[in-house]
């Protein structure tokens, strides 16, 4: 289906896919003939699309969210239209909101050295998945967020005896616990049949 959307039209419409949930971004006008071609295609290979999930809409208008990034309409530098992927809001605020759970005033008690590897493994999974498309300036937003969260807990942690910024550099806690720092540049990924 990736090959016949993505390859073969002529009017190049662009699927995104992750396993079988899927998005046809196409030209104004040509959702109803891409979707009647679509469901051929379906009933051809014996599957079914599920018409509860299923919806035109006009992503000009409105955004829309799908599988935790917001989709919408934006101008580029050129003046030229795109859809534009990233993270969506909600998909950041619960990422930031577990940061906040493992760095809190209830976490003082435990070693950075045992702490710092674990918010690593949340931001290294919340970043693979989320590394597509236009997410650079959110990555660079969360990455500042991250630093500046660590910052405060040894800070904290120290008993607030000094200046925050002169005690824990922004460096810190990236050179001597290896805090990760999220990849800031993303690409397009496509689909390979």
């Amino acid at each position: 289906m990736d090959w016949q959307v993505n390859e073969r039209c002529a009017r190049r419409p662009v699927l995104g896919r992750y396993a079988a949930d899927f998005v046809i971004l196409s030209r104004p006008g040509q959702g109803r003939e891409w979707q009647a071609r679509l469901q051929h295609w379906l009933d051809r290979h014996g599957l079914k699309l599920n018409e509860e999930k299923t919806r035109l809409l006009e992503v000009r208008q409105a955004g829309f969210k799908f599988l935790g990034f917001g989709i919408s309409w934006r101008q580029g530098k050129s003046g030229r239209g795109y859809p534009h992927m990233e993270p969506h809001p909600k998909s950041q605020t619960k990422r930031r909101d577990k940061v906040r759970e493992k760095l809190n005033h209830w976490t003082l008690w435990r070693a950075a050295d045992e702490v710092i590897p674990e918010r690593n493994r949340l931001l290294k999974g919340w970043g693979g998945y989320f590394h597509q498309a236009h997410s650079t300036r959110v990555v660079d937003r969360m990455n500042q967020f991250v630093v500046n969260r660590v910052q405060r807990w040894l800070w904290r942690k120290g008993g607030c005896a000094r200046n925050l910024w002169t005690t824990t550099p922004q460096a810190v806690p990236r050179e001597r616990w290896g805090l990760y720092r999220l990849p800031t540049w993303a690409a397009w990924q496509r689909a390979r049949a």
